[in-house]
C-alpha cells in the first residue's frame, strides 16, 4: 500500500506513518513546516517529504491520509478524488487498525496521553509486545511502536468520527466541554454543542467490549447507565487508599472490589496522575494483565514528554513543561508544582482562540495557584483573531483577583526569567502550543 500523508509532522499523524512503514508501506508526506518528526521518518524510509501543501506531491500513492483540520474541498484532496485515490481521515483508518485484533483505546478531555503511556507500559511489562499509538511522546518509543500483539491508542475525541472506533476495552478518562464551538458554528476539532459530544462519547462507549470511566464524575456516570461499564476512583470497583503524594510522585494502596491488590508507587507527581494510574490499571486488569505486572510497570513509568517533564535547572530555578491547555489541567498541573515545596511561577501560551474565548475566566482562576504568571499571546492553531487582546485580557483578569500577572511577547519573556529566574523557584511553561520554547532557550536549546 502506498499512502501519501498530509500534516505529517503532527504528532498523531507521524505517530500513524510510522506504523504504516513498520507494517512495509510506502509511506510519503507534506507539512506546511516539517521538523524533527519529518526527518525522523526519512531515516525510517518515508519519501519523498514535501513543504507546504501542493497536489502535484501527489504521485503513485493509493491512498491520501488526512488530519481533521483538512477540508473536503482542498486541492490535494480534490486532486486525490480526480485520480480516484482513497481519502481517509486519520481516525477512520485507525478504526481500520484497531478492529484487526485485540485492542484498547483511551479518549477523554484531560490525561488521554499519559493513560495510554501507562497502559502502553503496562503491557510491555506483561510482555505481550503491543502495537500503540500515542498523542504525545513516551520512553522508550515515543509516539509508536509497531508489535504484533493487542493494538492500544489514544483515542482523540475531539475528532468527531472517534465515536466509530470500536475497541474491546474502552477508557474514558474524563469529560469537560472541551472542543465545543463557542457560538455552535461548525469549525474543525469542534463540536456544536457539549450535548454532541456527550452523544459521541456514548456512542463510543457502546462499541466497546468494557468500557472504564470515574465513579467520580456523575454526568458520566449517568450517561454509561446500563453498558458494560467498570467505574474506577471512590465509589468505583478499582480504588486507591492510603493515598500519600510526594514532591515527585505518589504512593498508595491499589484496592479492587474491597481487596487490597498491594502497593503502588509512582514517579509521576499529582492527585490527577493517580486518576490516570487508577484508569490504566482497571483496563489492563479487564484485558487479564496480572496485578504485579500493573505494579511494576507503574513504579517504571517515567512520564511523557511535556506532561510535568522536568528540562533543566537555570539560576537555580527547576524548569518544568507541560502540555496543560485547559483550565482543569492547569490547576492539576500547578497542584502538582505545588508539592514540590518550591515557590511555583507560570509561563501560559492559552492555545485556539475558541477555548479560550469560551474559557477566559476559568484559566485566571486556575492560574491563581502559581505565585506570578507570564500570559503570553494566544498560540492560534490557524483560527482567527487577535493573539493578544485575550492573553491580555486573562492577565488582567488575574490581577483582579490579587494574583501577580503580567503579558509579555515570547522574547520579551525570556528576557524577564534571565533577569528574574532564581533558586527556589519552579518556573513551569503551560500550553499546547510553542511556549516551552522559551525554557528551552534558557537552558542553551531552542531560540
Amino acid at each position: 500500500m502506498k499512502v501519501h500523508v498530509m500534516g505529517l509532522e503532527g504528532v498523531g499523524m507521524s505517530g500513524l506513518a510510522r506504523l504504516l512503514l513498520a507494517e512495509g508501506h510506502r509511506v510519503s508526506g507534506c507539512d506546511l513546516a516539517p521538523g524533527d518528526r519529518c526527518r525522523s521518518l526519512l531515516h525510517l524510509g518515508a519519501g519523498p517529504i514535501h513543504q507546504g501543501h501542493d497536489p502535484r506531491h501527489l504521485e503513485d500513492e493509493e491512498i491520501l491520509l488526512l488530519p481533521t483540520p483538512i477540508p473536503e474541498d482542498h486541492p490535494e484532496v480534490k486532486e486525490a478524488r480526480r485520480r480516484g485515490m482513497r481519502v481517509l481521515h486519520r481516525m477512520a483508518l485507525l478504526k481500520e487498525l484497531l478492529s484487526q485484533t485485540p485492542s484498547l483505546g483511551v479518549t477523554g478531555t484531560h490525561g488521554k496521553t499519559t493513560t495510554t503511556g501507562m497502559l502502553a507500559a503496562i503491557l510491555l511489562e506483561a510482555g505481550l509486545d503491543p502495537w500503540v499509538l500515542l498523542g504525545g511522546e513516551v520512553e522508550p518509543f515515543g509516539n509508536a511502536r509497531y508489535g504484533p500483539g493487542p493494538r492500544l491508542a489514544e483515542v482523540d475525541e475531539s475528532d468527531p468520527r472517534f465515536q466509530e472506533v470500536r475497541v474491546e476495552v474502552a477508557v474514558v478518562t474524563n469529560l469537560e466541554a472541551d472542543h465545543v464551538s463557542p457560538d455552535g458554528q461548525p469549525r474543525p476539532n469542534y463540536y456544536p454543542s457539549y450535548e454532541a459530544l456527550l452523544e459521541a462519547v456514548l456512542a463510543f462507549g457502546k462499541r466497546a467490549g468494557a468500557l472504564v470511566f470515574p465513579a467520580f464524575d456523575p454526568g458520566l456516570s449517568t450517561l454509561f447507565r446500563g453498558l458494560e461499564a467498570y467505574p474506577f476512583g471512590p465509589g468505583g470497583v478499582l480504588w486507591a487508599e492510603n493515598l500519600e503524594l510526594l514532591p515527585f510522585g505518589s504512593r498508595f494502596q491499589m484496592v479492587y472490589k474491597g481487596n487490597p491488590l498491594g502497593e503502588v508507587r509512582l514517579g509521576v507527581p499529582g492527585a490527577h496522575n493517580v486518576q490516570n494510574a487508577l484508569a490504566a490499571g482497571l483496563a489492563a486488569l479487564l484485558f487479564g494483565v496480572p496485578f504485579p505486572k500493573v505494579q511494576a510497570a507503574l513504579a517504571r513509568y517515567k512520564g511523557a514528554k511535556r506532561r510535568f517533564e522536568p528540562l533543566g535547572v537555570y539560576r537555580g530555578a527547576l524548569l518544568v513543561d507541560d502540555y496543560a491547555h485547559h483550565p482543569t489541567e492547569v490547576r492539576a498541573t500547578l497542584q502538582a508544582a505545588q508539592s514540590t515545596g518550591l515557590r511555583v511561577k507560570a509561563l501560559f501560551q492559552p492555545h485556539r482562540f475558541g477555548r479560550t474565548q469560551s474559557l477566559w475566566k476559568a484559566f485566571a482562576e486556575s492560574l491563581l495557584l502559581a505565585e506570578e504568571v507570564v500570559v503570553l499571546p494566544v498560540y492560534t492553531a490557524g483560527e482567527e483573531g487577535d493573539p493578544e487582546a485575550l492573553a491580555k485580557r486573562i492577565a488582567a483578569e488575574i490581577q483582579n483577583r490579587g494574583g501577580k500577572a503580567h503579558f509579555l511577547r515570547p522574547k520579551e519573556a525570556q528576557a524577564y526569567l534571565e533577569a528574574q529566574a532564581g533558586p527556589g523557584e519552579l518556573w513551569v511553561s503551560l500550553g499546547a502550543g510553542d511556549v516551552n520554547r522559551i525554557l528551552k532557550a534558557l537552558l542553551g536549546g531552542e531560540r
